[in-house]
């Protein structure tokens, strides 16, 4: 039994993890576990990659896992104490993993079901671009996963200009999130190009990165079972650590 903890959690993405293991509600288990699919089959597969396994397998096991994370038939072999998506999704998929002689003799992994679609050369590219001789096939995933977390903030900052009408806002302020443009001449060629005053232009890149920051924590935080400021926070350590390792 699950100790109470005296306060209430906003709706996460483990939150629904745990739902659909308990019998949560089909339909809306099932499409946020489709999006947890496309989002981080990447950081499994590199993991499975790192592990040395083919090319081929690597993707055969990543899409027999999600099809059977979708079914719920994981939730019982993975313990969510630590209430952490990143661990548990780990934890599941290296068991599985484990169990090679029965995927061996399966008629085809996960029963025909395709939770995402690979594309395997993309993928394979994707993997030797960022493949690095010192990574170990966990520090391969962390990296892939704390990637995945910028690239899903940073599509939904993309997706909050573009619904502003501001398409063109985001592409002249995008490479101001990082600290490369941020110079008194990079500052004027953004105020040029928008036609905006230089203070106006230093204020747009500062909105800017709160909200990334925001919405990174929201991505953070959607990975938690119970995401307080402090468990966020020990994520975002454990992201930077991982991007820093790597040299990012």
């Amino acid at each position: 039994m699950e100790r109470p903890t005296g306060a209430v959690f906003p709706i996460t993405r483990w939150s629904v993890v745990l739902q659909a293991r308990h019998g949560g509600s089909p339909e809306h288990s099932r499409a946020a576990l489709e999006e947890l699919c496309r989002q981080y089959w990447f950081p499994l597969y590199a993991f499975a990659r790192r592990r040395g396994h083919s090319p081929a397998d690597a993707e055969d096991f990543t899409q027999s896992f999600f099809a059977e994370l979708l079914t719920s038939r994981l939730f019982d072999v993975a313990d969510p104490a630590q209430g952490r998506l990143r661990t548990f999704l780990l934890t599941a998929f290296q068991r599985r993993l484990a169990d090679q002689h029965r995927r061996e003799h399966a008629q085809k992994r996960g029963g025909g079901q395709q939770a995402v679609s690979i594309d395997l050369d993309a993928a394979e590219d994707r993997f030797r671009a960022e493949l690095a001789d010192h990574e170990t096939p966990e520090s391969a995933f962390e990296l892939r996963w704390a990637v995945a977390l910028l690239d899903a903030a940073m599509s939904s900052l993309e997706q909050e200009y573009a619904a502003a009408a501001k398409q063109t806002h985001f592409e002249a302020l995008r490479p101001f999130l990082t600290a490369a443009q941020a110079h008194a001449e990079g500052y004027e060629q953004l105020a040029t190009g928008l036609r905006i005053s230089k203070v106006a232009a230093r204020q747009a890149v500062h909105r800017m990165r709160e909200r990334f920051r925001q919405i990174l924590r929201d991505c953070v935080a959607d990975t938690l079972r119970e995401p307080t400021s402090a468990a966020v926070d020990e994520e975002l350590s454990a992201l930077k650590m991982a991007l820093a390792r790597s040299g990012i």
